[in-house]
């Protein structure tokens, strides 16, 4: 089954990409094309009820607060308006109107939340799970993703449900990322960016790895004055060409 991973915008076609029917989607792609604003988007065109989960509870702290959430951009276009009602000291609520759409959560306390009944989710949204450079990992970083799976995934496979699907979210920050390290995936990256691949599916284990190299999006941006300023450098690689040009390709040990 073939996907356009991309809309006629040039953005991220993140209907089509949840479309093949994936439990694990990984997204690793350039600034703003599209990752989180299409995401948040297809969860108010698709009715579907969602975890959006960040990394440390600082992060969901300010994803919290109606002045950051990741929605705004979202309903400015869209005419809408998304409300945040606090549910516990760890995670939060966003309310359109009457209806609760999506739940909010961080990965480093999210161990902290068993007992939270997330059996009306089916999408966990991943956004920013690999770390800037500057950020420390989490301790056992790879097995707590999976640990966060099951705890909202839960038994419904047992129960004849469709399992949790998972949406991940990250800029080409580290290809060797805790999560990447975890299930073995940092030599299919590398061998992808080598050849300029961009979609990779493996139904065995139920993944999908989209490197989008989003050009129309990158082409436009190379015209702003940040890519203007850092022509040619480590970041601009990373952030329009989707390159993991902090990770020397001689380091990187693939896992067999």
């Amino acid at each position: 089954m073939k996907v356009n991973i991309y809309e006629e915008s040039g953005y991220l076609n993140i209907a089509g990409i949840l479309a093949l029917g994936m439990p694990f989607n990984f997204i690793v792609g350039g600034r703003a094309t599209g990752k989180t604003y299409g995401a948040l988007k297809y969860t108010l065109d698709s009715g579907r009820k969602f975890m959006l989960m960040r990394r440390t509870q600082s992060q969901a702290d300010l994803i919290n607060k109606p002045e950051f959430s990741p929605f705004k951009p979202v309903c400015a276009d869209m005419g809408l308006e998304i409300d945040m009602e606090s549910l516990s000291k760890y995670n939060s609520a966003f309310m359109r109107g009457d209806d609760l759409i999506g739940y909010t959560c961080a990965l480093s306390t999210i161990s902290n939340m068993r007992g939270f009944d997330a059996s009306d989710v089916d999408l966990l949204i991943y956004d920013e799970f690999i770390p800037e450079r500057h950020e420390r990992t989490l301790r056992n970083e790879g097995s707590a993703f999976l640990n966060a799976y099951e705890t909202i995934n839960r038994n419904r496979e047992l129960q004849g449900r469709k399992p949790l699907q998972a949406l991940l979210l990250a800029n080409a920050f580290d290809i060797a990322n805790p999560i990447f390290l975890e299930l073995g995936l940092v030599g299919i990256a590398e061998r992808m960016q080598a050849r300029d691949q961009e979609v990779y599916i493996n139904r065995d284990m139920g993944v999908v790895i989209i490197l989008p190299r989003s050009e129309r999006i990158s082409k436009e941006k190379r015209k702003t004055a940040l890519y203007k300023l850092t022509e040619g450098s480590t970041y601009s690689d990373m952030a329009l060409s989707n390159s993991f040009s902090y990770n020397p390709t001689d380091r990187i040990k693939h896992r067999t």
